[in-house]
């Protein structure tokens, strides 16, 4: 098992190749969920139309599902019932490319 761990084996031989297999298996057979590392405000729910969360510095981040950049920014001033300047926005993507939503940095 050490020589495993180390990774003393020969290039080209069969212990060798058996950890590279192992290594390439992990990967590809692994359910996408396992790497899912993505931020609160860039994960993907059905269950809200409307989220607020924070990004790493703290500061609020709204997540608005609709299909186009200005629609997810009106919704978002709708819901919130006051004047607020929006600092910065970043589509969504699902798991296939498809845009699902928005998050949306505000200053109030």
């Amino acid at each position: 098992m050490k020589k495993y761990l180390l990774w003393t084996f020969e290039r080209g031989s069969r212990p060798y190749d058996v950890i590279c297999v192992v290594i390439i298996a992990f990967i590809f057979l692994l359910p996408q969920a396992v790497f899912n590392d993505r931020p609160d405000f860039m994960r993907v729910t059905n269950d809200q139309a409307i989220r607020q969360t924070n990004d790493d510095e703290g500061q609020p981040v709204y997540v608005v599902q609709v299909k186009t950049e200005q629609d997810a920014i009106d919704r978002l001033r709708a819901w919130l019932g006051e004047t607020v300047t929006i600092s910065r926005t970043e589509p969504v993507y699902d798991a296939t490319g498809t845009l699902v939503q928005y998050s949306i940095w505000v200053e109030k």
